[in-house]
């Protein structure tokens, strides 16, 4: 028995070795060239077995050799910007290749307005970003995607508050008025909103900046033009999608105030009498105690698919979001659906979208910072008996408590759903209408607990309020492509459109006070006894814009294309002089790489010269009846044993009232270079906005009412920009792009008057310290930026710790009144820029992204309130040196306007995707970790450089005041799973 399992295995044994022999026989090696249509070698070109890990790349002389390669295998040789080749090696110990380029990333489709473009043949300046070139992390909305990503387009996160969205601001201010962002369009709907859509959603964005790619939108695009394309199913099997994460995050920057004994060691320098504090024994922290390390997920789940005739996906989206503010956090749903199906021969299509959105939030009171700022730290939080401490003096209050027994929930609900069809008339001609129809509800339930500074004067106060926004929306297209010649070199479309839209708005609220229990909140609004006439109030309003609109371009061989469109809106909103406007616009490009002189230029893909001007329109934040003669309220008068409400007239009617108009003239070049491994775009621009719309003082008489909104002023904008993208190394195993966006513009008013309404200059914002109210800090004048500061130039501070300023004549003064006030410095950057990396290494892949502006000034306002000693019984004070100089109390001057100049490391990912090559049911699976606002570099002294508006006051700007919620610093980790 033992001899015939011997002589068994000996037998296996040589089977074995004779199977590997002729196996191993089967396998040659196989050596090649790889050349460019020139028959040029290219080096670094990755040559690699279909299904193995065997491969190689080649050299100088672009020769490769692989070794045990199966006689039946298939090679894969692709290089960057030219077309992969899949080569059989049918038993060849000998292939040479010819690589041809890649024009698929020029010819790719590219969303502009009501429509779609070949790259190429692009005339405006239109930025386009897909999915794998978005910015990672936790994002709250799909303005952060695009953070640093497109030259010109500052996106500002205003603080840390989980409730908000992005500021966004295109090409510099454009408008006096507070809404001056650009116009959004989502799946070519226009009007949308950022917080409807989540992130995991969108397949690409692009970004019409220039007046000629942007005027097809008229009256409402002076800020340029935002088109968001979400993902839609495909012709395959049915694919199961998972992303999410859980991410914490944490304070990034606090006060730096002085602790107890800190406080009791310099109250005692200075002469101030602790010894009433010495009771408490406190050491309180007081941001420490009203922040916290806020924890976030996310959740997002989607199907989609399809057959010969139909796709579909729909997608649910769950995110939770903590902010390091104990009183604020966000719960958000996302429901979106997309059905396509197709008939009579591909002919006809019919489309049906729906999406739900539902926001469940409670938004801080931000008082609480000013509240921490001011309690001092040897105040306890709560007693030793367990009641809360309170000190009631002005201006201070136990910010815990407030956070824990007050209350302002809200509850945002979005639903919208559209239907389309589109049907072929003829080879060239389509025909598609679309109806829309959106609704938006907002709930707000606030309430202020009788026992904290907000509520105890009201013995509790209660809010409710209601916001109603309905939308309808019908369209008519049609749309003509044609091509010419026996080769197609001559290309013409034709676009024309209809637009009807109906937008109505409504609002309820109901307030009361001196409630006998706290413990229903607002939810028993008749139990209190303190009901004001002011404390209910409804409103309603509606506006209709009908447009026309056309679009036409023509290329020739990509070498010559030119495009046109015009729009005209009627709007409901505008004086009975002035309902319609005409927006124009005309862009030319000139394809200079397929001239036959640039044919011996090798090293240049692609080389285009752009030329655009265009008109567009802003009636954007304008109320609805801003032209007509309104009456409200005045009061109440006792008449023949009643009491009658009497009106009066608040609102002067303006029959010539219209949309501010916005013309650009844009010139652009793009490149491709270098087999499409370096591209880029360098754009420069003139923008010019006329008949702005602001709230002039007026005589009475003859007006009725004092002040009345009119077309006065203009404005220029002028820049350039810059944008490069470079693969600067791609082999088989490791990749590497970098890209950098520049952009500088300069901003100027150059008129506010005319022979009717005139000012010399707007003063706005405010310098709150006390003692101090009522200053400005930003001049809006001719021949300034908008954001200008303006008040006192400061020197220095003197022996006696007095300030030394500067007065109109050079004088160095210890006060000065406002003919003292110069130009301080302006809150708009000399240069924003961004610098985004992306690597991988086999299955690993990593990326982080820098941005930054330079030149700009923020006003610090915790610095000048409480970077000094005059407060320190009233306030707690910063740890700063001023604290030690200072005698006088807060004067705002330019010592407070610092350089805002930074470096934000603002995003950097780390990913492993596992090889799932033989697991049929998962296609994809991706961990990844990432860090979010990891460090800013400054010599701003403030919580941090990137500051928004001072109470939506969007004419001053670059304010850090003390209700400022600090950002925050978060770290996340993900799966991503593709079945």
């Amino acid at each position: 028995m033992k001899q015939k399992n011997s002589l068994l295995r000996g037998l296996l044994f040589v089977s074995v070795w004779a199977i590997s022999l002729i196996m191993f026989a089967q396998n040659i090696s196989v050596k090649g060239r790889v050349t460019d249509t020139d028959g040029d070698p290219l080096i670094g070109v990755t040559v690699q077995v279909q299904g193995t890990t065997i491969g190689t790349v080649t050299d100088m002389d672009g020769q490769f050799t692989l070794q045990n390669v199966s006689r039946n295998a298939i090679l894969e040789i692709s290089y960057v910007g030219m077309k992969t080749e899949i080569v059989p090696v049918e038993g060849r110990s000998q292939i040479d290749v010819v690589l041809t380029d890649d024009t698929e990333v020029l010819d790719e489709l590219v969303v502009v307005g009501y429509g779609e473009q070949r790259r190429r043949e692009i005339t405006g300046s239109i930025t386009n970003v897909t999915a794998e070139n978005f910015n990672r992390g936790v994002t709250r909305d799909a303005a952060d995607l695009l953070q640093g990503k497109v030259a010109g387009l500052m996106i500002t996160t205003p603080s840390g508050d989980v409730t908000e969205g992005s500021r966004i601001r295109l090409r510099g201010v454009s408008t006096l008025q507070n809404d001056q962002g650009p116009f959004i369009v989502i799946d070519g709907v226009p009007g949308g909103d950022l917080l409807s859509v989540a992130p995991q959603d969108i397949e690409s964005i692009s970004v019409l900046k220039d007046a000629s790619s942007a005027a097809i939108y008229g009256s409402r695009s002076a800020g340029g033009v935002i088109l968001i394309t979400t993902k839609r199913g495909s012709a395959t099997k049915p694919r199961v999608s998972y992303d999410g994460y859980f991410a914490v995050s944490s304070i990034a920057n606090k006060p730096d105030l002085l602790t107890a004994d800190e406080w009791r060691a310099y109250a005692q320098e200075t002469g101030k009498d602790t010894s009433v504090y010495d009771k408490y024994g406190a050491s309180t922290d007081w941001f420490d105690e009203i922040t916290r390390n806020g924890t976030s997920q996310n959740h997002s789940l989607s199907l989609s698919g399809g057959g010969s005739g139909n796709n579909y996906r729909a997608s649910f989206n769950y995110q939770k979001r903590e902010g390091v503010v104990r009183d604020n956090d966000m719960d958000r749903y996302n429901f979106r659906f997309q059905l396509q199906q197709r008939a009579i021969n591909d002919r006809l299509r019919i489309g049906l979208t729906g999406s739900a959105t539902m926001r469940d939030f409670n938004r801080p009171n931000r008082y609480n910072f000013v509240l921490a700022y001011n309690m001092l730290p040897v105040y306890p939080v709560k007693l030793e008996n367990g009641e809360w401490f309170d000190t009631r003096e002005y201006d201070q209050g136990n910010p815990v408590r407030n956070q824990q027994l007050n209350q302002d929930h809200w509850k945002n609900v979005h639903y919208y759903g559209s239907g389309d069809i589109l049907f072929n008339l003829t080879e060239d001609l389509d025909i598609k209408t679309m109806l829309y129809k959106e609704r938006r509800t907002e709930e707000r339930n606030q309430y202020n607990h009788s026992e904290t500074q907000a509520g105890r004067n009201d013995g509790g106060y209660a809010l409710r309020e209601n916001r109603v926004w309905d939308k309808n929306l019908m369209e008519w297209l049609l749309d003509y492509n044609k091509e010419f010649g026996t080769t197609g070199q001559h290309r013409f479309n034709a676009m024309a459109g209809y637009s009807w839209e109906e937008n109505e708005f409504s609002y309820m609220k109901a307030a009361n006070r001196n409630f006998t229990t706290d413990l229903m909140g607002a939810n028993n609004l008749e139990s209190g006894q303190g009901l004001r006439p002011s404390d209910v109030g409804s409103s309603r309003n509606m506006s209709r814009l009908i447009s026309f609109f056309a679009r036409t371009h023509y290329s020739y061989m990509s070498r010559y294309m030119v495009t046109a469109t015009l729009r005209r809106d009627g709007s409901s909103k505008f004086g009975a002089n002035n309902k319609w406007g005409l927006f124009p616009s005309v862009s030319a490009a000139w394809g200079i790489a397929e001239e036959a002189f640039m044919d011996d230029v090798n090293w240049i893909d692609d080389l285009k010269l752009r030329v655009g001007y265009g008109v567009t329109g802003n009636q954007s934040g304008l109320d609805p009846y801003k032209t007509l003669q309104l009456y409200g309220t005045s009061g109440t008068f006792y008449d023949n044993g009643a009491w009658l409400t009497a009106y009066k007239i608040i609102q002067n009617a303006n029959p010539d009232l219209k949309w501010e108009e916005t013309a650009m003239f844009n010139v652009g070049v793009d490149f491709f270079m270098f087999n499409n491994r370096l591209n880029g775009t360098i754009e420069w621009y003139d923008k010019r906005t006329r008949d702005m719309l602001y709230t002039y003082r007026v005589p009475t008489p003859p007006y009725l009412h004092p002040d009345m909104m009119a077309n006065v002023g203009d404005m220029r904008n002028t820049g350039i920009e810059l944008a490069l993208s470079l693969d600067a190394i791609r082999t088989r195993d490791f990749f590497w792009n970098t890209s950098v966006t520049l952009a500088h513009n300069k901003n100027e008013i150059t008129s506010l008057s005319d022979d009717v309404y005139t000012t010399s200059r707007i003063m706005v914002g405010d310098a709150w310290v006390r003692g101090g109210s009522g200053r400005t800090t930003h001049v809006v004048e001719e021949g300034y930026p908008v954001g200008q500061f303006y008040g006192p130039e400061f020197i220095r501070i003197n022996d006696e710790g007095k300030y030394v300023f500067r007065d109109k004549d050079g004088n160095e003064v210890n006060s000065v009144t406002a003919e003292d006030y110069t130009y301080i410095g302006s809150a708009q950057p000399d240069l924003s820029f961004g610098w985004s990396n992306r690597f991988n290494y086999k299955n690993w892949d990593f990326s982080f992204f820098l941005r930054g502006t330079l030149g700009n000034k923020v006003l610090n306002m915790g610095r000048m309130t409480y970077g000094h000693p005059g407060y320190l019984i009233g306030a707690n004070a910063l740890n700063d040196p001023l604290i030690y100089q200072l005698k006088v109390v807060p004067e705002y001057s330019s010592l407070y306007v610092e350089d805002a100049s930074h470096v934000r490391l603002d995003n950097a990912s780390l990913g492993y995707s596992f090889p799932t090559a033989g697991i049929s049911w998962l296609e994809q699976a991706r961990l990844y970790v990432t860090g979010q606002n990891l460090f800013v570099i400054t010599s701003y002294k403030g919580l941090d450089p990137e500051v928004d508006e001072r109470r939506n006051n969007g004419l001053a700007p670059g304010v850090e005041d003390r209700e400022y919620y600090p950002k925050a610093r978060t770290f996340s980790i993900g799966v991503t799973l593709t079945f």
